[in-house]
C-alpha cells in the first residue's frame, strides 16, 4: 500500500521516527509515480473539472469514546471508515512500543491479528535503528504530530465491510524547549485496512485482505485525475 518515512530527529531531542509503513509492512506497496500528463484524456462532464482542492472536503466525525490513548466508536459508513483511519493514524504512538501495543490491541480486529505484532515490531525496529533500547518511551519527552490532509477509500469486499483507506499526511516532532522540527516530512502516503467488527472499524493486516490492496494514482491537490481516482481532502467535522 504505500511506504512512508516519518520524521527526522536530530541530537538533543530529535531522533528519527518512522511511521507504521516502513516498507517491511506486509500491507505496504509503493505508490506509483504517475502524473496527470501520462493519463488518458478524461470523459467530458462537469465532474471531471473538480480537483481535491476545489471539491468540498470530507468532514470527519469524531470518535464516540477513547481507550488506551486512541479514539473508538465510529459509524458503520464510508465516512465512518475514513474518520476511523485518520483518527488512528494521527494518534498511534510512533516510538513508544508499549503504548503502541496497547493502542493496536484496542483497534485491531483481534488480539491475534498480524496488525498488532507487525505494528509493535516496526516501532521496536525503529528504536533500535536510532540507537535506543528496543522497548521504552519517547526520548527527551519528544512528541510527534501527524496531520492527515487527504484520504481515498476503496472496498476490498462486495459488501463494503472491509475498506482500505489511503492517506496523505505531514509529520513533525516537537521537543520541550526546542519547539517543532524545522524540517517536517510532508506529503507522505500510507494506508490502513479496516474491517467492520464488534460494532466498530478495526485495523487488520490479514493476508487475504492485504493481497487485494491496490495502489491509487499519486496524490495531487490540483489534479483532476486525483479527484477522479477518489482522493478527497479531509477536515474535522
Amino acid at each position: 500500500m504505500g511506504t512512508v518515512a516519518a520524521a527526522a530527529l536530530a541530537a538533543g531531542g530529535l531522533l528519527a521516527a518512522q511511521g507504521f509503513g516502513d516498507g517491511d509492512s506486509p500491507r505496504a506497496k509503493p505508490v506509483p509515480d504517475r502524473s496527470d500528463s501520462a493519463s488518458p484524456a478524461p470523459a467530458a462532464g462537469k465532474y471531471t473539472k473538480y480537483t481535491p482542492a476545489t471539491a468540498p472536503p470530507v468532514r470527519l466525525v469524531k470518535p464516540e469514546s477513547a481507550k488506551n490513548g486512541i479514539g473508538t466508536g465510529f459509524p458503520h459508513t464510508a465516512k465512518g471508515a475514513t474518520s476511523a483511519a485518520v483518527s488512528y493514524w494521527q494518534d498511534l504512538s510512533l516510538i513508544d512500543d508499549q503504548a503502541a501495543e496497547r493502542q493496536l490491541r484496542t483497534i485491531a480486529a483481534s488480539p491475534s491479528d498480524p496488525a498488532v505484532r507487525n505494528g509493535v515490531s516496526r516501532v521496536r525496529k525503529l528504536r533500535e535503528g536510532v540507537g535506543l533500547p528496543p522497548s521504552g518511551g519517547p526520548p527527551n519527552e519528544t512528541t510527534f504530530t501527524t496531520a492527515v490532509k487527504a484520504a481515498l477509500i476503496r472496498s476490498l469486499d462486495a459488501k463494503g465491510e472491509v475498506i482500505e483507506v489511503w492517506m496523505v499526511f505531514d509529520r513533525y516532532a516537537t521537543t520541550p524547549g526546542e519547539g517543532a522540527s524545522g524540517d517536517p516530512f510532508e506529503d507522505q502516503v500510507d494506508n490502513l485496512i479496516l474491517t467492520w467488527k464488534q460494532g466498530d472499524w478495526k485495523v487488520t493486516e490479514k493476508k487475504e485482505w492485504v493481497k487485494k490492496s491496490t495502489s491509487p494514482r499519486s496524490y495531487d491537490p490540483h489534479g483532476t485525475y486525483a479527484f477522479q481516482d477518489g482522493w478527497r481532502e479531509v477536515t474535522d467535522g
